[in-house]
């Protein structure tokens, strides 16, 4: 009955846990490797369409507030008809 063959144990159960652990931490350090270079290559594409419109994140100084763009605020007594504040 016996073929010869000596039966060969399975893992322990903390090679097992160790073996998991590994996997996670390959599993979540390729993860943040995948997540940063979707942050550069979002960057990359800024810097980008910065130096395409010229701007490479300047304002106009006419352009005032970020969200507003009304301009600076200008005295009533330099506003006049011809000049418009200019």
């Amino acid at each position: 009955m016996c073929t010869g063959t000596p039966s060969i144990p399975g893992p322990t159960r903390e090679e097992i846990d160790a073996r998991e652990a590994n996997r996670r931490a390959q599993r979540d350090a390729l993860k943040e490797e995948r997540r940063e270079a979707e942050q550069i290559k979002a960057e990359q594409l800024e810097l980008s369409q910065a130096v395409a419109a010229g701007r490479r994140g300047r304002r106009s100084l006419m352009a005032g507030k970020k969200k507003g763009g009304s301009g600076f605020d200008v005295a009533d007594t330099y506003q006049t008809k011809g000049t418009l504040g200019a």
